[in-house]
């Protein structure tokens, strides 16, 4: 699903729900900025993912009589795999179970952060609670969690899973989590982190912020990091600066 923001203040952007394409976006204002996820799934198809076994999934769900009550936006959701959830033991869209997922690391995060309780949930804590022991483990400071980025320049905004402080270094760095069934790191999870490390780095940084992918393995538990080389993110801030462009220039002319 597309996601706009309203970026009149890029230090602090806010969802527009009710602005779901690029000619509502367009109407809207000229400061209505796509997020990064939409400008990358509406831009550039994987040949495969997208060509071939979205459609053939969607055709195949669609003949099925216990989904006769869903529309193609549930339907879409099903074509991107489904998950066992832990607290049901029923099957729940991927995206669903990786929601959860990911507001309990935040929940996780934010308590560490404040030194905060917290309510417990024994289901989906254990899928994030590896991420927060790595971060006691290395004593980094957690700088903030879920925290949106915008430029008036790229014209993209973006949301960050967390910010992180080295200190070994001082520095900031990114890191976003993904829940896959095994130890898996795409091109497009380097995009979304290197383009959202240079809106950060152009707060005023005198460095570009690491970018760390971190693959939740929903099998184990288990949490896989790749820390992407520094020539690998200057060359997806140059892909996305680009995919960036050609989005405004076919979709929000």
């Amino acid at each position: 699903m597309a996601h706009f923001y309203d970026c009149t203040d890029v230090r602090s952007p806010s969802l527009k729900n009710e602005i779901t394409t690029p000619s509502q976006a367009r109407k809207s204002g000229t400061k209505i900025f796509p997020s990064v996820t939409t400008v990358i799934s509406s831009t550039i198809r994987d040949p495969f993912l997208d060509v071939i076994h979205k459609p053939r999934s969607l055709v195949k769900f669609a003949r099925m009589d216990e989904h006769d009550d869903k529309d193609w936006r549930d339907l879409e959701r099903l074509c991107y795999g489904e998950r066992l959830c832990p607290e049901s033991d029923e099957m729940i869209p991927s995206s669903e179970f990786g929601t959860r997922v990911h507001k309990c690391a935040e929940k996780l995060l934010d308590a560490y952060r404040y030194n905060d309780e917290y309510e417990e949930d024994i289901h989906y804590d254990p899928f994030a609670e590896p991420f927060l022991d790595w971060v006691k483990d290395n004593e980094h400071k957690v700088i903030a969690t879920e925290y949106m980025l915008a430029d008036s320049r790229i014209k993209l905004c973006g949301s960050v899973d967390v910010i992180l402080k080295d200190q070994t270094n001082a520095q900031l760095f990114l890191a976003d989590y993904k829940c896959r069934k095994a130890k898996q790191f795409y091109d497009k999870d380097l995009w979304q982190l290197a383009i959202e490390s240079e809106m950060l780095r152009k707060r005023g940084l005198d460095y570009q912020p690491k970018c760390i992918s971190v693959c939740i393995d929903i099998t184990t538990k288990k949490h896989h990091h790749k820390v992407w080389d520094e020539d690998k993110v200057k060359e997806a801030i140059d892909i996305m600066k680009l995919i960036s462009r050609l989005y405004w220039k076919i979709r929000m002319k």
